[in-house]
C-alpha cells in the first residue's frame, strides 16, 4: 500500500499550490485552502486519498472526470481550475476557494426545517445547477447537504463534480469510509450496485429537498446501514406534509415523485423540476412544463420512462412523467444479494431481486460471475405444511473461501446483530431458525491480492453467492425473507 505523502502548510505541489491551512478532512482526502503562486490567486486544493494510486485505473478515471468538470461553467457548480498528479503519487484538485459554509452546517441550526420560501429558493439553485450537469452527461452521484456550500450573499455551489466517480474504486478502501454514494441519500439502484444516471441524483435531491423541509432525511434506521437500506429499497418515505402542514401539497408531491423507487417514476429532468418551482412559486400553472423534452435524452442517458407513482393530485408533476404503461404491476423489491453494503463496510455491489405480484423470480450477478443467481424459493415453499403449533425450523449455511489467509469476514445472523471475525478459510456457520429477515454474510481480503467466494444455503438451495478478485476484494451475500413461525432457534454451529 501507498503511504503516500504528508501535507503540512507550507508544502507545495508541483512547484505551484502552496498549501496554507487545513480546511477540512473527510473520507474522500483533505481539502486545503492554499496560493496558486503563479496566478496569485487563493485556491481550495483538494488532495485525495494516497490509498487510490494502488487501485487499477483510479487515477486515469479522475483525471478524465475531473476534466468533464473543469468544463462545466455554470454559477451553481463550483469552478475547477486545474487537475495534477505529483510524482510521489498525490492525486489533487484544484477549486475556487468558497467564502461561505455548507448547507450541513446550516441545517445543523434549523433542525425543524427551513422557510419554506427559503426551501424552495435554494433548491431551485440545485436543479439548475444538475440540470447543466445532466445536459452535458455528466453524474454527480453524490448529491447532499455537506456538498451544497451557501455563499454570503446567498448564492449556492455544488461541490465536488469529478470526486464522487472515485468512489467506484475507493469502495475498496473501507478505513476511508468510500461508497458510491453517502447512505442517507442514495437511490435504490446505487444500493444495488447499478450504474447511476441523472434520475440518480434527482433521488438524492429528492432527499436534500425533503430534509430542506423537514430538517431530516426521509430515512433513518436505529438498526444501522442495513435497517436504512431496506429503507430506501421498500419503504415509502414519510409525507412531508405529516411533518410540517404549512409545506404546500405540490412541494409535499415533488418530493414524493423524486423519491420514487424506480428510476422510471422520476421526474423527466432536473430542468423540469427548477420551471415547476419557479411556476408554482409564482402561483401559475406548470402543467405544460413537464412532458419529458423532445429528441434523445442527454448524452450518455437512457431515455426516461415511466410514470409518477401512485396517482399524482398535482398536475405539474404528474406531467413530469409519460403515462404508466397499460397492465403494468408495481414489482416487489427483496434485497437478495451483492456487495453495495459491503461498498459502505468493505466493497463491491448489490444484486436485487424483482418479484412481480403473482410470482416470478429473477436475480443479479456478483463480481467475476456471469450466470443468474439461483431463484430464491418463495416464502410459503417450506411452511406450506406448516400449523402454528409446529413451525418450521429452517437451516441457513454462510460459507465464505477464498485463496488467501486469514480473511476478514462479517456476518449477520438471523436473529440480529452483527460480528466480525478473521479467520482462516474455508469458513463455515450454521443456523437453524423458525423465522428471519434479513441475512447476510461477506469477507474481504485486506491488503493482499487473490480470491473470495461467499453464498448463503437456504434448506438446501444455494440462493446468493458472490464472488471477487484482486487486492482488497471484497464479497457480500445478502437475502431478505419473511419465514414467520414460532419464534428463532438460533444455534450456530461454527466450522
Amino acid at each position: 500500500m501507498t503511504d503516500g505523502p504528508r501535507l503540512a502548510a507550507g508544502t507545495e505541489l508541483d512547484g505551484r499550490y502552496r498549501l496554507e491551512s487545513l480546511i477540512g478532512r473527510g473520507g474522500m482526502g483533505e481539502v486545503w485552502r492554499a496560493v496558486d503562486t503563479r496566478l496569485r490567486r487563493p485556491v481550495a486544493v483538494k488532495a485525495l486519498p494516497a490509498e487510490l494510486a494502488d487501485v487499477p485505473g483510479a487515477m486515469e478515471r479522475f483525471e478524465r472526470e475531473a476534466e468533464a468538470a473543469a468544463a462545466l461553467q455554470h454559477p451553481g457548480i463550483t469552478v475547477v481550475f486545474d487537475v495534477g498528479r505529483t510524482e510521489d503519487g498525490l492525486a489533487y484538485l484544484v477549486m475556487e476557494l468558497l467564502e461561505g459554509e455548507d448547507l450541513r452546517t446550516v441545517m445543523r441550526r434549523r433542525p425543524g426545517g427551513l422557510p419554506v420560501g427559503e426551501a424552495v429558493g435554494l433548491a431551485v439553485q440545485v436543479a439548475d445547477a444538475l440540470a447543466a450537469a445532466h445536459s452535458r452527461g455528466i453524474v454527480h452521484r453524490d448529491i447532499k447537504p455537506a456538498n451544497l456550500f451557501l455563499l454570503a450573499d446567498g448564492r449556492l455551489k455544488l461541490c465536488d463534480f469529478g470526486i464522487a466517480g472515485l468512489a467506484d474504486a475507493a469502495t475498496r478502501l473501507t478505513q476511508d469510509g468510500g461508497s458510491v454514494g453517502t447512505p442517507l441519500y442514495m437511490a435504490p439502484e446505487q444500493f444495488r450496485g447499478e450504474a447511476a444516471d441523472f434520475r440518480s441524483d434527482l433521488y438524492a435531491f429528492g432527499c436534500v429537498l425533503h430534509e430542506l423541509l423537514t430538517g431530516e432525511p426521509p430515512f433513518r434506521s436505529g438498526s444501522g446501514l442495513p435497517g436504512l437500506l431496506y429503507a430506501h429499497l421498500n419503504e415509502p418515505p414519510p409525507r412531508v406534509g405529516a411533518l410540517r402542514p404549512d409545506v404546500p401539497p405540490h412541494l409535499e408531491r415533488l418530493v414524493l415523485d423524486l423519491l420514487a423507487k424506480e428510476v422510471e417514476l422520476r421526474p423527466a429532468s432536473a430542468g423540469a423540476v427548477a420551471s415547476f418551482l419557479r411556476a408554482e412559486g409564482q402561483g401559475t400553472s406548470a402543467s405544460q412544463l413537464f412532458a419529458p423534452p423532445p429528441g434523445p435524452p442527454p448524452a450518455g442517458f437512457p431515455a426516461p420512462g415511466l410514470p409518477p407513482h401512485g396517482p399524482s393530485t398535482n398536475p405539474g408533476t404528474a406531467a413530469m412523467t409519460a403515462p404508466h404503461p397499460a397492465g403494468r404491476q408495481a414489482p416487489r423489491l427483496l434485497i437478495a444479494a451483492g456487495a453495495g453494503v459491503a461498498a459502505l463496510v468493505a466493497a463491491g455491489a448489490l444484486a436485487v431481486l424483482v418479484l412481480p405480484s403473482g410470482g416470478g423470480t429473477g436475480g443479479g450477478t456478483g463480481a467475476g460471475r456471469g450466470p443468474s443467481d439461483p431463484a430464491v424459493p418463495p416464502a410459503t415453499a417450506s411452511s406450506a405444511s406448516a400449523t402454528p403449533s409446529e413451525p418450521v425450523v429452517h437451516k441457513i449455511v454462510y460459507k465464505v473461501s477464498g485463496s488467501v489467509s486469514p480473511l476478514s469476514v462479517m456476518v449477520m445472523p438471523p436473529d440480529g446483530g452483527m460480528t466480525n471475525q478473521t479467520v482462516k478459510p474455508p469458513w463455515t456457520a450454521t443456523f437453524k431458525a423458525s423465522q428471519f429477515t434479513f441475512l447476510s454474510v461477506g469477507g474481504n481480503t485486506g491488503i493482499k491480492s487473490g480470491t473470495i467466494h461467499c453464498s448463503i444455503t437456504l434448506d438446501g438451495k444455494v440462493i446468493q453467492e458472490r464472488s471477487a478478485e484482486g487486492q482488497f476484494a471484497s464479497v457480500n451475500c445478502m437475502h431478505q425473507g419473511s419465514f414467520y413461525g414460532g419464534g428463532f432457534g438460533a444455534a450456530p454451529s461454527m466450522g
